[in-house]
């Protein structure tokens, strides 16, 4: 069924934008703390990015201080070992919970913090592996999100200011919480990890319930 799960998610995410090859010691920091599946993937395709630069698969040990820095002080309703295993170009981040599974995101532009227990869905390897397809699809209009006049935003700023790497993301500079606009005349490239950090020091930071 592993590999299964593993065809599967090479077929969803389609040929890589970059390819970046992850570290053999990175991964095996993460056995069994993330699924066997995860880790084939890692094996397999690295950190690279898919969706013309729109979603990248993270590099854990390079974005743990990131969600560290993002959860510090909060009340979250459950913890867990998270592991940062998806970005996309504008920050949003997606982690893996060693007991809950797909059960953490963060918006940084938004200040969200979106904590979601699925740890009723942790005892069966399909069950496992239908998280990891659900939050390894390539599909932009998925992926995207939207600017200050409600529009999508990817395809506008990546005409505007060209293609990213695996350092870099689309950054509202100045960041939303110090007065900047979300809109592509507002974005910058910038370097993603330095930039997510930054902002969950000039973003209020607000758990929401919600469903993800």
């Amino acid at each position: 069924m592993k590999n299964i799960g593993l065809e599967r998610v090479l077929a969803d995410l389609g040929d890589p934008c970059m390819s970046v090859t992850a570290d053999h010691c990175i991964i095996d920091k993460y056995i069994g703390v993330v699924p066997d599946l995860l880790l084939d993937v890692w094996r397999t395709i690295g950190f690279s990015g898919y969706a013309e630069g729109l979603l990248w698969l993270c590099d854990p040990a390079e974005w743990q201080p990131v969600v560290d820095d993002w959860i510090s002080g909060l009340d979250m309703p459950f913890h867990d070992e998270w592991v940062p295993f998806k970005r996309t170009a504008f920050g949003t981040m997606t982690m893996w919970g060693k007991e809950t599974g797909k059960s953490l995101k963060i918006v940084p532009q938004e200040g969200f913090v979106i904590p979601v227990d699925r740890s009723d869905s942790m005892h069966d390897e399909l069950d496992i592996i239908v998280q990891i397809l659900a939050a390894l699809d390539s599909d932009i209009e998925m992926l995207d999100t939207r600017g200050d006049d409600d529009k999508p935003m990817f395809r506008r700023v990546r005409r505007r200011l060209g293609g990213l790497d695996s350092s870099t993301m689309y950054g509202c500079v100045p960041a939303v919480g110090l007065g900047g606009s979300f809109t592509p005349k507002g974005m910058q490239i910038v370097n993603a990890v330095e930039h997510v950090r930054f902002l969950s020091t000039v973003t209020p930071r607000q758990v929401m319930n919600w469903k993800f």
